[in-house]
């Protein structure tokens, strides 16, 4: 008679401590990246190309998620949270947006380089308004994160303790998820694998590529890490919104969402790895950043 209750316990501060580590590393490893940075993107004169313009966003919308997580970690933590609902709302709407946000941005990266390289000068007129076609991503997202996210909402005037853990109410309704499917991952989805097709058919056909003045295997690697943290990252979490809608609301897949949402997170970690691969420029500032800093500590250790 006591034996369900005992195993039940124990499955909930099982599931505690994995998202409590995993929020944790999220945390230190999400702030410190993105923090160095916005530290290059922001001091170096060097780094002002369109791309950098759409890393800078990504870098800020993966610090909004990461202020968001020591109150998840929190929630974890204590045994009987209390979080008024207005807070729960701004936690769950700023997960959206840099959900979203990395989603557009991303794409926006893998475009950019594709024009670059496919009509160097017909795209110069598109890549030299990079900084409001960023603002307008930035007010589309908040406008449907905050829309989805309000009117699908039920009104509690108490406070609710289950509100990180709780999936929110937009995800029973059709026609929120459905676009959020189409709109927010299948379509960015689409114009990454389109664009990243015709950047390498391009590379591959340049002059420069087959006398070796470009690096093949290095714009390979840049395109499949793109790919690589956009599937990663928000794949799952677009399959559990569409087996909602397949399957209705049961234990188990509120528990797979739960854990996408972890997953989800991860891109504030690995979206550094996008900067890197993305800018020759960024790579080689950083190198000599690093030595600089080794010499000056060699020096400083001889006076």
């Amino acid at each position: 008679m006591y034996v369900e209750p005992e195993v039940s316990c124990l499955t909930f501060h099982l599931s505690n401590t994995i998202f409590i580590s995993g929020y944790s590393i999220i945390l230190v490893l999400g702030l410190f990246l993105n923090v160095i940075a916005l530290y290059f993107f922001f001091r170096l004169p060097e780094l002002r190309s369109p791309t950098t313009i759409y890393m800078k966003n990504l870098a800020f919308t993966d610090l909004l998620l990461v202020c968001t997580l020591p109150l998840r970690i929190y929630y974890y933590t204590e045994t009987n949270p209390i979080l008024p609902q207005w807070l729960c709302r701004v936690t769950g709407i700023l997960l959206l947006l840099n959900m979203y946000g990395s989603v557009f941005l991303l794409t926006g990266i893998s475009l950019d380089r594709c024009l670059a390289v496919c009509f160097p000068l017909r795209s110069k007129i598109f890549r030299d308004h990079v900084p409001w076609i960023c603002t307008g991503l930035w007010v589309f997202n908040i406008i449907c994160c905050v829309t989805f996210y309000y009117i699908t909402s039920k009104d509690n005037p108490t406070e609710r303790c289950l509100c990180i853990n709780e999936k929110p109410d937009f995800l029973m309704n059709s026609f929120a998820t459905i676009t959020s499917i189409v709109s927010g991952f299948l379509v960015p989805l689409g114009i990454m694998t389109v664009s990243s097709w015709a950047l390498l058919k391009a590379v591959w056909r340049s002059q420069l590529a087959q006398t070796g003045f470009v690096n093949k295997c290095k714009i390979v690697r840049m395109l499949v890490t793109n790919l690589t943290i956009f599937l990663v990252c928000f794949l799952p979490y677009h399959m559990v919104l569409l087996l909602y809608q397949i399957l209705g609301s049961n234990r188990s897949l509120d528990d797979y969402y739960g854990v996408t949402l972890l997953v989800a997170c991860c891109n504030a970690v690995l979206d550094p790895l996008a900067y890197y691969f993305a800018s020759d420029t960024l790579q080689r500032t950083m190198v000599r950043e690093m030595r600089l800093v080794g010499e000056s500590e060699v020096s400083a250790e001889k006076v």
